[in-house]
């Protein structure tokens, strides 16, 4: 469909709507653009163009997109940051909304709750190209997230054991912002994230 060929890659329903307002019934045009698969909802009033249009989705500007507010965090911004040797599948999210978890045609996207004292410290607007931004986690904010839910870490020998298992580069430690890294546990006020600070302070130059 030409219309959709000025479409960015990721849409709303309303910018669907809009494009299609000639049409007497615009709701069975758009049942058949996903028939078609010229487009795939990816939930309820977000879309992506499909592959024909040789647009390809960005998942990070998605997952701001389907709950929000968010930004990605965790193994997802690590792996971004290029912090983590592992390929990560699932985008890991922060919320200040409750947890959620939503199985989509174009991925799995996991939404974790992050109390609002917390929320907007350490994070950055990225680009993504063609005009669009989207939130994720500086590297020291990832692990943060990551740390604040494993509520298994009690003491420093487990934190230990923990870091060790996370196989963070070395440019993590080499560049740790320890006074950004102190912020966010105040935000959070966990003593997990006190441990954290405290197992790290050794790495910090």
């Amino acid at each position: 469909m030409n219309r959709l060929i000025s479409f960015p890659a990721e849409f709303d329903y309303n910018l669907l709507l809009h494009a299609l307002k000639d049409y007497k019934k615009p709701r069975d045009k758009i049942r058949g653009l996903i028939r078609g698969k010229d487009i795939i909802r990816v939930k309820k009033g977000l879309y992506v163009l499909g592959k024909d249009y040789n647009k390809p989705y960005n998942k990070y500007v998605l997952a701001n997109l389907i709950y929000g507010p968010s930004y990605i965090t965790g193994q997802t911004a690590l792996e971004f940051w290029h912090m983590i040797p592992e390929r990560v599948e699932l985008i890991i999210s922060m919320t200040t909304k409750r947890k959620k978890k939503f199985e989509t045609p174009v991925g799995s996207f996991s939404y974790l709750y992050c109390p609002k004292p917390a929320f907007n410290i350490g994070i950055k607007l990225e680009n993504a190209g063609d005009g669009k931004n989207f939130l994720i986690a500086s590297p020291e904010k990832a692990l943060c997230d990551i740390v604040a839910n494993q509520t298994h870490i009690k003491a420093k020998k487990e934190m230990q054991e923990f870091l060790e298992l996370m196989r963070l580069d070395s440019s993590f430690y080499e560049n740790l912002n320890y006074s950004l890294l102190k912020e966010i546990e105040t935000g959070y006020h966990r003593q997990s994230l006190k441990l954290l600070a405290n197992c790290l302070k050794d790495s910090y130059v």
